[in-house]
């Protein structure tokens, strides 16, 4: 039994095959196989005509896109929008690197404890991401205009060290954290070994890998 009026032969040169599933050029509006539908397979007359390039790039840093006029050179129109328009200040996904240029996204953002901002794995180290610091807060205008203000010198009370039983307190809370970091990395190389770990867990796992490494610590052995 015959179906004559599924399938078409394909238009390409050379090719004639008869394709049960054809595919229609949207710009030359002839028939092609699964080997020739694609515009430089069947050498569509659309790519030499310059009204059909339409791309418009995109910005790396701020991920807008640039147009540009037809004729005019896009490289040079990036150039002035990065140098004039273009700002990374716009706040990001909670769930985006924040390092200038990156666009992971993150299951669990690292926050750095620095800054305070959120970075991907490669980009998690102070050294990693340039870290800056916080940024130091700029003095209210009526602690400018009060010649009475003394709050910016440290009183006598707050010069004194914390007392022994915070300081042990305080002590045995970082050994804590400590043994527990230990006992969590143990747990997830485990799992890594046995393969069964999940991509949250590498991220909390790389996390405590790099709070080992600030501490200098060897986590590896």
């Amino acid at each position: 039994m015959e179906f004559p009026e599924l399938g078409k032969r394909c238009t390409a040169k050379s090719c004639n095959l008869y394709d049960f599933l054809p595919y229609t050029c949207v710009n030359c509006k002839k028939v092609f196989c699964q080997d020739h539908f694609k515009l430089q397979a069947h050498d569509c007359p659309s790519l030499n005509d310059p009204s059909m390039d339409v791309r418009v790039p995109i910005c790396p840093i701020c991920e807008k896109p640039v147009p540009a006029k037809r004729g005019d050179d896009p490289n040079i129109r990036m150039n002035q929008h990065i140098q004039s328009n273009c700002s990374d200040l716009e706040p990001k996904n909670d769930n985006t690197c924040r390092k200038k240029g990156c666009t992971t996204k993150m299951l669990v953002p690292m926050h750095c404890p620095e800054c305070g901002l959120s970075f991907c794995v490669k980009h998690r180290l102070e050294v990693d991401h340039q870290c800056k610091g916080k940024p130091a807060k700029a003095a209210t205008p009526m602690m400018k205009m009060n010649p009475f203000n003394h709050t910016s010198k440290p009183t006598q009370q707050q010069q004194q060290q914390p007392s022994r039983t915070e300081m042990e307190r305080q002590r045995r809370d970082r050994v804590n954290a400590a043994n527990q970091r230990k006992q969590d990395i143990a747990r997830l190389q485990a799992k890594v070994k046995q393969g069964n770990i999940t991509d949250k867990e590498q991220i909390h796992l790389a996390k405590l890998l790099s709070l080992k490494e600030k501490d200098g610590k060897c986590v590896v052995c």
